[in-house]
């Protein structure tokens, strides 16, 4: 419940998943003693304090919100492919790094998997053509 009410479908799991355990970890520490009030006298109010943290953790829902941006100019991604470090498919999914669209918006708008594009995504980072 906690992952779909912080998560849409274009943002990165693996940071949701850390971002959880962040604010899991977080309420434990926080309210370990209050766990054990709360199991005989179901008194709740404690507890408000955890949203200003899940708000503040999940930096208002944008926290795993993934936009790639292009690191190269455009007229350097052609001589990239030229010297054969990226194919034709990494320089349309390069094109499309502007730094507002999502991988999955990518993927759509390219009619590939967001599987694939995360890949070409990862290559491309790794070349430092782009960053996130």
């Amino acid at each position: 419940i906690l992952y779909c009410s912080i998560s849409d479908a274009d943002d990165d799991i693996d940071k949701l998943i850390n971002v959880i355990n962040k604010i899991s970890s977080r309420f434990y520490k926080k309210h370990q003693s209050d766990l054990a009030l709360f199991r005989t006298t179901s008194e709740k109010s404690r507890f408000q304090t955890i949203k200003t943290d899940i708000e503040n953790i999940c930096q208002g829902g944008r926290v795993a919100e993934v936009f790639p941006k292009l690191l190269v100019g455009e007229n350097v991604l052609p001589k990239i492919v030229s010297m054969g470090m990226i194919d034709d498919e990494d320089l349309q999914v390069a094109l499309k790094c502007t730094g507002k669209t999502s991988p999955l918006r990518i993927a759509r708008e390219l009619a590939r998997s967001r599987n694939e594009i995360n890949t070409i995504l990862k290559k491309l980072e790794q070349l430092d053509i782009v960053n996130f």
